[in-house]
């Protein structure tokens, strides 16, 4: 590379990272500050200044990326925001912009000029964030284990959310949130738990709830998948040191599916959310009268639920909704599918995809013991706890219902349990069985490696099919016709019983700070660790103790197990020496 080419590198690196920095600070302005007429206008230099230098970017990486084929696969989206601004002064120019303006009113812009700067802006930001990735490397180049890394990509999430809270627009004019409570909200999002300290509907303004939003979506999803991803999508792709860290996070077997695999998480997962928005968009129209107000209430609903937050825009969660089936079923079946795992889903769809081209036959792609282990116990949970709940509260807490609103209340209480958060009753009405049944399901959790909580299904069923071999007197440990490795019994025991241990002196500290009463206390703190986010009423009343406690219960449960697995694999290795056995008495 000559010296001109490599001052001309440089230099578009600059424009870069200095267009990605002017736009964040135009968003953080305009949309986290009450602005008067001076800082409107330097919010609009800022971001003509940002459009201008990713403009100057463009160019220059027009002269210097070879071959046209390449330039265009990496910097298409660009060149279409290029376009979009010819075609915006066009419009001016012509006066042809008129028939943008429903569309503009809809969203509230108040100028094509506004829209490009808005669309430029994220765009800019967006590609500034795809230089991440090679912050993942750094990481794998430094030897740290995935847990770690992604304990440390969870709190820097957490970190920024809680910055972006304490801005003065996220919150209504008067009522400010303190640190720590912008602390808990930021943890339960990006954690999405759904255990709120401030009502989402009412104290948070559209700004804020937005902030929220995409926190649990970021949370959901992780922000090493979604940054990877987004490289991808970019043309740019990762490196070998990335895909190996993402490959443990992510828990892919093989080294070169993890571009696929983050393909079709990111793809499903906004498939899954716009398909749940659509009928949720329907489903709300008998509540909400204005199209625009439906449709934002409709995506933040379909993401939270997705995402198994249990975050809602409405004071009383879907109380609203009970027994409406096509607010209530679809919000289980989106938490259903967000709970089952990525993994397990791409294997289901693979397998029904191979039998549907072999004409109904048997499948050529076989559904993995994983797959088959948690679709048997997910619909053996449903199943089971709707049973349960509607012969608990049938002529209880259910009382004066028909009877398919209490059916529906069954499931839907049973379906959000187990890792959710969204409540369509008042949880106070139900009995203590009933309760007590819910923190198990709160305990066990879904599927692993999807935005769920608790201790995971697969943990349960290792378990279990650890005890039938002890209890057959078998020497290893079988599910469905396999032999499960000693390894993947021990990391078992290590979730199940370090989580138990954790949740057990969170209850006590809680005991000691809140003085609440037994049941409030560890229902709180089994919702907090396994993500779940219901409430008995314990959470707005808590002390900061309490809440520093409560916040640090929904970070372990969000990264405790895949903590503690992670450590587990990393620590194991074969010893060459042999210690003499010794004889213990057991029980």
């Amino acid at each position: 590379m000559s010296r001109r080419f490599a001052y001309l590198w440089s230099a578009r690196r600059i424009a870069l990272v200095a267009a990605g920095l002017l736009g964040l600070l135009g968003f953080l302005l305009e949309y986290g500050f009450h602005l008067g007429p001076h800082g409107e206008r330097l919010v609009r230099r800022l971001g003509e200044a940002a459009v201008g230098l990713f403009l100057l970017e463009l160019l220059a990486s027009l002269v210097m990326v070879r071959p046209w084929r390449r330039f265009l696969a990496q910097r298409g989206a660009a060149l279409g925001l290029a376009g979009l601004l010819v075609g915006e002064l066009a419009a001016v120019h012509w006066g042809a912009g008129s028939w943008l303006a429903p569309f503009l009113r809809f969203f509230s812009i108040r100028s094509v000029t506004q829209a490009y700067l808005v669309v430029a802006q994220f765009y800019i930001v967006g590609n500034m964030l795809v230089h991440l990735p090679r912050l993942h490397g750094g990481l794998a180049r430094r030897s740290v284990r995935p847990g770690v890394a992604f304990l440390l990509a969870f709190a820097l999430l957490i970190a920024i959310g809680t910055g972006l809270l304490l801005l003065p627009r996220a919150v209504p004019v008067g009522s400010p949130l303190r640190a720590l409570d912008a602390l808990f909200t930021a943890t339960s999002a990006v954690c999405v738990t759904g255990l709120i300290v401030r009502d989402t509907a009412t104290q948070f303004t559209t700004e804020g709830q937005f902030i929220i939003l995409l926190l649990i979506q970021l949370g959901g999803l992780g922000i090493m998948s979604l940054t990877a991803t987004l490289s991808l999508f970019m043309g740019r792709g990762i490196g070998i040191r990335e895909r190996s860290l993402l490959k443990e996070v992510l828990q892919i077997p093989v080294l070169g599916e993890v571009g696929r695999m983050l393909r079709f998480i990111v793809l499903f997962t906004f498939a899954a959310e716009a398909l749940g928005a659509a009928l949720l968009y329907a489903g709300f129209g008998a509540a909400i009268a204005e199209p625009r107000v439906r449709l934002y209430y409709a995506i933040f609903h379909a993401v939270s639920a997705f995402c198994n937050a249990g975050f809602s825009t409405f004071s009383d969660s879907l109380v609203g909704f009970a027994g409406d089936g096509a607010v209530s079923l679809t919000v289980a079946a989106l938490l259903i599918v967000g709970g089952l795992g990525f993994t397990v889903v791409a294997n289901l769809l693979a397998f029904l995809r191979g039998r549907a081209l072999a004409g109904g036959r048997r499948s050529p792609v076989r559904l993995s013991v994983q797959t088959r282990l948690v679709l048997g116990l997910t619909a053996g949970t449903l199943v089971m706890s709707t049973l349960l709940l509607a012969l608990l509260e049938w002529r209880h807490g259910f009382a004066g219902r028909a009877w398919a609103e209490r059916l529906d209340l069954a499931f839907f209480q049973a379906a959000t349990t187990r890792t959710a958060g969204f409540n369509t009753m008042d949880l106070t009405q139900l009995s203590s069985p009933a309760l007590f049944m819910m923190v198990v399901l709160m305990f066990v959790g879904a599927g692993p490696g999807s935005t769920a909580g608790g201790v995971k299904l697969t943990t349960v069923g290792v378990m279990w099919a650890n005890l039938r071999a002890i209890g057959r007197g078998l020497p290893e440990v079988r599910l469905f016709d396999r032999e499960l490795p000693a390894l993947a019994v021990r990391r078992a025991m290590l979730v199940l019983s370090g989580e138990l241990v954790v949740v057990g002196v969170a209850i006590f500290l809680l005991l000691i700070t809140e003085g609440a009463g037994l049941l409030e206390t560890v229902f709180e703190a089994f919702s907090a660790m396994g993500t779940v986010g219901l409430s008995l009423g314990l959470t707005p009343e808590l002390t900061p103790a309490g809440r520093v406690i409560v916040t640090v219960l929904m970070f372990a449960g969000r990264l405790g197990p895949l903590t503690l697995a992670y450590g587990l694999v990393g620590l194991s290795r074969e010893r060459m020496v042999r210690l003499p056995t010794a004889e213990v008495l057991i029980g």
